[in-house]
């Protein structure tokens, strides 16, 4: 049961993934579904570095670059040099940027609310208990 049970998050999280990308590219056809990951990542992470990002989002330095340099000229983000380390490029929010996370995270909000329409209040919590007694089972093997 345990095998079919971590079977099942990885296809509801893809199922989510992938229900999210088709309403972005919807929404918005100038921005993939990356940009847009990468867009709501740097919105909660506001002035995280490039390395960092990278880390977040479990893609390589070129890609984060490639995707960053796009964001860019679409006018969503800017980089700046860390005040501690000026080789450190950080990444952050344009005044669009911000609108654009805003109706990614209302998207994100919609979708979530319609995927557990089906579940009680009490069924919620039970899930959300769970969900982070695993993530602390996995952060403890992690160390």
């Amino acid at each position: 049961m345990d095998n079919e049970l971590i079977d099942l998050l990885r296809t509801v999280a893809n199922g989510f993934r992938a229900r999210m990308q088709a309403k972005v590219v919807a929404a918005d056809p100038g921005l993939t579904a990356f940009q847009a990951r990468l867009v709501n990542v740097i919105g909660r992470n506001e002035g995280v570095s490039q390395l960092e990002l990278g880390a977040l989002v479990e893609r390589d330095k070129a890609q984060i670059a490639r995707a960053i340099k796009d964001l860019e000229a679409q006018g969503l983000v800017t980089r700046s040099a860390d005040i501690a380390d000026w080789r450190t490029k950080c990444v952050a929010l344009t005044p669009e940027g911000r609108q654009a996370h805003t109706r990614l995270n209302s998207m994100r909000e919609q979708l979530a609310a319609d995927v557990l329409a089906r579940f009680s209040n009490e069924e919620k919590h039970a899930l959300r208990s769970g969900l982070e007694k695993m993530d602390a089972a996995l952060r403890e093997q992690a160390s």
